[in-house]
């Protein structure tokens, strides 16, 4: 909450408890001082040309006169003045004093204004920092009159209705409201007090100014006022408050949108390597398809009657099969693997590559939002900003340090140990292509010695075709057994690598995605209850409208 807010609620405790407070306001030299010597009907506070009210002054009742500091910049006056029965006052410094101690003391009272005196010059008449100062006012929900002060120094007959309409204009323009006016002269109405009572010029309205104080004070006028005061307060609280949680809210939204960006990518990461490994695995069955339909044509071209004594050769059956069945099977899968591996390493770098991004492009839109926000400090949101900062350094660290060439090498050792553990090949064979051929040549002499056995037992030739058959059949349930083996062992690494990558980046960011979450739900509470709280407020605002009806 912001620290005016906090001060505001505060004071609308204290003020509930006090008596009715009107607020004095203006530049110096308005006549402020003088305008409240004048009410209260006797020179209590010092007046001159140059700036005189350098704290600001709380004027109570009292049947003893005193003034002490009741805090640094504050003075308290108790005075036995009639008014001050009915009412405090409140004397501030000039709103466009220099000092920043001032302003702040005159905004701590305006929360808690009950009514608002706002004292303009007529020869300098409503000025740009008196309207930024009077929309401050405003934006409280306080009730105003407008002063035009010394209307004695009026140089020309139509100069103060003149004053007088210009100023209701712009206070209808800037302000979207027509507060009451009146022209007077303090000072002028000071005199002809202590001349014993001697008549205003008509064109001084300070008569009817001091008679509608008097009327406002009345019981039932004065009691509407202060009970509708701190409620005028909590509404401007409450929008301000509801200003501040909407922007919350969407700065949370935009982590939590960069957070899911993230890792909704790393889903489409993984569903693409599912889909790039399927079309790989295909590639690679079709190899070892094509060896199979080798080996039956083999098996079509060898186990014949012609070729009975060079099947009783076992070396030069082995040679042939290696030759014409297995060929460069080994080679075409270790390139497909390869192929496969340079596609994942390439796209986990990409996928690291866009977080970077990403988190960059955050980082951007919260240092903007740090110098638009209207409603969150700025430490906030650079608190923000230095998260993602935070977020982004190993992503940064990994993505400079990353090198394609010796990550993939490291992929290839896994897949190749992987193969190696399924085919049972020793571990000191490196290399894809070396573990396959490994397994291709125990399939090499599976099948070239099922043949030598199928020669040395035929009893007559007539079973030769059936068992020609039985060796197709059996070279399928071996290359389809190995086709399986090798598909699993290969799904298996390329998974645990996809696995590996996505857990890395989920370790980085799902925490602060969580938590981002977490923020965003307590912001949308905050919001369902500040809600809850301006709907009472509206209540309590007709009720106080009834009880003054």
């Amino acid at each position: 909450m912001l620290p005016e807010d906090l001060r505001a609620l505060a004071g609308l405790r204290t003020a509930l408890d006090e008596i009715f407070l009107l607020v004095v306001v203006g530049e110096y030299n308005a006549g402020k001082s003088t305008l409240i010597n004048c009410l209260l009907g006797e020179p209590l506070l010092e007046v001159g040309d140059l700036p005189t009210t350098r704290e600001v002054h709380l004027l109570r009742h009292g049947d003893v006169p005193s003034a002490h500091e009741a805090e640094e910049g504050l003075l308290l006056h108790h005075q036995p003045a009639e008014l001050l029965r009915d009412l405090c006052v409140v004397d501030t410094p000039g709103t466009n004093s220099m000092q920043r101690r001032e302003q702040e003391l005159t905004e701590r009272f305006v929360p808690r204004a009950d009514l608002v005196l706002f004292l303009t010059n007529l020869l300098r008449p409503y000025a740009a920092s008196e309207h930024d100062f009077l929309s401050r006012i405003r934006a409280w929900g306080k009730n105003v009159v407008i002063v035009v002060s010394h209307s004695d120094l009026a140089r020309e007959p139509d100069q103060i209705e003149r004053v007088r309409e210009y100023v209701r204009d712009q206070a209808r323009r800037g302000l979207d409201d027509e507060p009451r006016i009146f022209v007077v002269s303090a000072a002028q109405a000071l005199t002809a007090r202590e001349d014993g009572g001697a008549p205003l010029p008509a064109e001084n309205e300070y008569p009817a100014l001091e008679e509608w104080v008097t009327t406002t004070l009345a019981t039932r006028e004065r009691v509407a006022l202060k009970l509708r005061s701190p409620l005028d307060t909590l509404r401007t609280v409450l929008v301000r408050q509801r200003e501040a949680v909407a922007e919350r809210r969407r700065l949370f939204e935009g982590d939590r949108t960069a957070m899911n960006a993230i890792l909704g990518g790393l889903d489409e990461y993984e569903r693409r390597m599912t889909e790039e490994l399927a079309r790989y695995q295909s590639a690679i069955e079709n190899v070892v398809l094509n060896l199979e339909r080798r080996g039956h044509r083999f098996l079509d071209d060898m186990v014949r009657l012609g070729n009975i004594m060079r099947l009783r050769d076992a070396d030069v059956v082995e040679n042939r099969f290696r030759h014409d069945v297995i060929g460069d099977t080994a080679e075409r899968i270790e390139e497909e693997v390869h192929a496969l591996i340079d596609w994942l390493v390439r796209q986990n770098l990409a996928t690291w590559e866009r977080a970077r991004e990403t988190l960059e492009k955050r980082r951007e839109a919260l240092r903007d939002a740090a110098a638009t926000t209207r409603f969150i400090p700025q430490d906030t949101v650079y608190n923000r900003e230095e998260i993602f900062q935070n977020l982004a350094k190993p992503v940064r660290r990994y993505v400079d340090g990353f090198d394609p060439r010796r990550e993939a090498d490291r992929v290839v050792s896994a897949v190749n140990d992987a193969i190696a553990r399924t085919f049972g090949v020793e571990a000191l064979v490196v290399g894809v292509g070396a573990v396959l051929t490994a397994a291709l040549t125990s399939l090499t002499i599976d099948v070239t010695g099922a043949i030598g056995g199928t020669i040395l037992v035929l009893t007559g030739l007539f079973l030769l075709p059936h068992r020609r058959g039985r060796l197709k059949r059996e070279l399928s349930t071996k290359v389809e057994l190995l086709n399986a083996e090798l598909s699993e062992a290969i799904e298996q690494s390329f998974r645990e690598e996809v696995r590996r990558y996505a857990a890395r980046l989920r370790e980085i960011f799902e925490p602060e995605r969580d938590a981002t979450e977490a923020r965003a739900r307590s912001m949308a509470e905050a919001g369902e209850r500040l809600d809850e709280l301006e709907a009472r407020r509206v209540s309590l605002e007709e009720a106080v409208a009834a009880r003054g009806a």
